[in-house]
């Protein structure tokens, strides 16, 4: 009888000693499983910024292509200096209507819009059967101005941004400006308007697309950073 009672205390401690090593086990798995996913994620954003700084090094290059086409302003009169396709350092934005592009100070991409004999507080442009419109920029003598019967208005943000890409991807095609809020009207870019846009466009797109790209390439970095420190208190 006692030699039956400890055989079966004994199997008894086997069996609780087989069941805590296979909890160990699944522990030490999901540990396991949890460290190959942080390396994982590293390697994922190491990658990535790999990626960027590739794309980074491609962009400089274009720029330094562009660049050389473009000049400051030097009109007195403006409240700020702007970057312009060369030739359009001294333009007379009251000269002629039509619209031409620039990026301010800050690095935002704008359109001034110029129409004679009439007044608007928007305009809508048109090229291959789309339209894009911009944001209601009302009077108020600065960003929409007139001088004697010629009304001029700037306009920026998305919707300006959108109408620059039309105006790029379409360049070589008729586009129509239609001025809307007012004694409006309808104009047809030229050429070089439309050339003067569509360059300014493509170097405001490029440089803004390296600011993300080195903005994203700062909080994959952060990222990595975080995912190494977890690594290392985890040895």
């Amino acid at each position: 009888m006692k030699h039956l009672l400890g055989i079966s205390l004994l199997a008894v401690a086997v069996l609780c000693s087989c069941s805590n090593n296979e909890k160990k086990s699944e522990a030490s798995q999901r540990h396991d499983a949890w460290v190959a996913s942080l390396n994982d994620s590293l390697q994922a954003a190491r990658d990535a910024i790999n990626q960027n700084t590739l794309m980074m090094q491609s962009l400089d290059s274009t720029v330094n292509t562009l660049i050389s086409g473009f000049e400051q302003t030097s009109n007195p009169k403006l409240v700020e200096q702007y970057v312009v396709a060369k030739g359009y350092a001294n333009y007379d934005t009251s000269s002629r209507t039509g619209l031409i592009a620039r990026i301010t100070e800050s690095g935002a991409f704008e359109l001034v819009a110029t129409l004679k004999s009439g007044s608007f507080d928007r305009i809508a442009v048109s090229s291959n059967g789309e339209s894009r419109e911009s944001d209601v920029v009302a009077y108020d003598k600065a960003l929409n101005s007139r001088i004697g019967g010629t009304s001029i208005v700037a306009f920026k943000g998305a919707k300006a941004d959108s109408i620059g890409e039309l105006i790029h991807l379409n360049s070589s095609d008729d586009i129509v400006v239609a001025f809307k809020g007012g004694k409006g009207g309808t104009a047809k870019l030229d050429k070089q308007q439309k050339s003067m846009i569509a360059r300014t466009w493509e170097y405001y797109n490029t440089m803004r697309e390296i600011d993300r790209l080195q903005r994203q390439s700062l909080l994959l970095n952060e990222k990595c950073k975080i995912i190494e420190t977890r690594i290392n208190q985890d040895l």
